[in-house]
């Protein structure tokens, strides 16, 4: 699809990501009070959340044999929770401010305006709100200009005038994943060749794909270092997330993935395979 053709509305392409975890109780605790989740089901060791009361969007499983995540290796950088609209981004930076709980920085990124913070387990999340598709900036080659500018955070509480946070709102999704990778040139011909995602923007130690035109719904970075391991199976983080493709996308990323040589299982037109990061993805053909 052109980079021209992004209307500001599509379906979600992210689905899920499931996070292991050390304790769930106090992983429930923060999601549910300070990033304003609803709990769909759960059992002493797992719990899915969502933010409709619907649609599963955040997976946590807490295990007794789970170690810290190594330093230096790939996996999770952070995942990307979207919301509609400027003012329910300014209801949650309002929210988190009273709640006292510490925020990792704000910015301004030309097409969306972010917020950041961890988890207790130290897992990377984003809340952001896209800017009108219409504002967001081209370079010479197609994709999108982003950008760390300062958060305009007296414009941004604005926006809230009479409302009051209640969670996260109807809406919401999971926008994008951003992980840490051992190689660049590897992830473009995973990501690109044979999974189909066009690029948006890319350096030498940076690369964002989407489909639909979109700003990004994969980042991925470098910026610890080439040639990260992956960290152990049983290691705190990121476990997977999925990817929701349409029927003629997920046959043209089984080619992909097959002319390249990259193995995979495949279940109720499911594919399970892992990135040259060894970054877990779940890949689901769903009719938008």
């Amino acid at each position: 699809m052109s980079l021209n053709n992004y209307t500001g509305t599509m379906e979600p392409r992210i689905g899920y990501v499931e996070l292991q975890v050390s304790d769930i109780e106090r992983s429930l605790t923060f999601y549910q009070e300070l990033i304003g989740f609803r709990v769909l089901e759960r059992d002493e060791k797992t719990a899915t959340l969502s933010a409709d009361g619907n649609v599963p969007q955040l997976v946590l499983i807490e295990d007794e044999t789970f170690i810290e995540r190594p330093l230096r290796t790939t996996g999770l950088y952070h995942f990307a929770i979207l919301v509609p609209t400027r003012q329910d981004l300014a209801l949650s930076l309002v929210h988190l401010a009273e709640s006292g709980y510490p925020l990792q920085g704000t910015s301004d990124h030309q097409y969306s305006e972010a917020l950041y913070l961890a988890d207790p387990d130290n897992n990377g999340i984003e809340i952001y709100a896209d800017r009108n598709s219409n504002q967001w900036e081209r370079d010479e080659k197609g994709g999108y200009v982003g950008g760390t500018a300062q958060l305009d955070v007296e414009s941004l509480i604005a926006e809230i005038k009479d409302s009051k946070w209640d969670g996260l709102p109807s809406g919401t999704r999971i926008g994008h994943m951003h992980l840490q990778i051992s190689d660049i040139e590897e992830s473009e011909k995973f990501y690109v060749e044979a999974l189909g995602f066009n690029i948006v923007a890319q350096d030498a130690l940076m690369l964002f794909v989407s489909k639909d035109a979109y700003h990004h719904h994969i980042g991925m970075n470098m910026w610890a270092g080439r040639g990260l391991p992956s960290p152990p199976d049983h290691a705190l983080g990121l476990k997977v997330f999925t990817l929701h493709f349409t029927e003629e996308e997920y046959q043209s990323a089984k080619t992909g993935l097959d002319q390249l040589g990259y193995s995979y299982s495949e279940e109720n037109q499911e594919i399970s395979v892992e990135d040259p990061s060894g970054n877990s993805i779940k890949i689901i053909s769903r009719t938008f």
